[in-house]
């Protein structure tokens, strides 16, 4: 199958527009909240380092879909939540690195745990949703060997897992933002994905004699 990823037209389109905006975001949030961090926690290496992280990540999700060797793969379909996963990657990494700026600053005077809970929250809904309209394939999605090999319980898992990992995403949300988050909470995100190996493992079994 044709690749059909133009890097060109890429640039042009609202994906690769949203992570450039979140990455100078990062840079104006640098220059604003560092200086007032403490010099013993070397603001400067901080800054180098997350800067390093937001654009590697940028550059490997943006030339992925056209060097990887499942290039073939990437269809119209998957490329549309792939490009939405890979620009909330973004928005995500924009406020952890604002997060820890404004705590090793002393600007900041709310849990920490609440804000990991949001994070995760957050990013559970946005792969839940995309999890609805996905597509079988070997790039974006659940990746456990025995669902790879069996389309109709790849589908199947992820169509459920859609729905409790966006249940999970607005309970986190409420609680993040509604009351005070402890560690039991924060280690509660890993249900969604324990639940979806579970249910993988259940429709495998259950349809391994279908014919995919």
């Amino acid at each position: 199958m044709e690749n059909n990823y133009d890097l060109k037209k890429e640039f042009k389109k609202p994906w690769i527009q949203i992570s450039i905006l979140f990455i100078i975001l990062h840079f104006i949030n640098s220059f604003i909240v560092l200086p007032s961090m403490n010099p013993l926690k070397l603001p400067l290496a901080f800054f180098i380092v997350s800067s390093g992280a937001m654009i590697i990540s940028f550059l490997i999700v943006v030339l992925y879909p056209k060097f990887s060797k499942h290039r073939e793969q990437f269809s119209e379909n998957n490329l549309v939540p792939y490009r939405k996963i890979c620009s909330s990657v973004f928005v995500v990494l924009n406020f952890i690195f604002l997060f820890l700026m404004l705590l090793y600053s002393n600007a900041i005077y709310f849990s920490p745990l609440n804000i990991v809970l949001l994070v995760s929250a957050i990013s559970h809904l946005t792969v839940g949703i995309t999890f609805t309209k996905l597509t079988p394939n070997r790039l974006i999605g659940l990746k456990f060997p025995w669902l790879l090999s069996n389309e109709k319980a790849w589908k199947k898992t992820h169509r459920i897992s859609a729905y409790i990992w966006i249940a999970f995403g607005l309970i986190g949300i409420a609680i993040g933002l509604g009351q005070e988050v402890n560690v039991y909470m924060v280690l509660a995100s890993c249900l969604p994905t324990m639940i979806s190996f579970v249910t993988s493992l259940f429709l495998s079994h259950r349809y391994k004699n279908i014919d995919c």
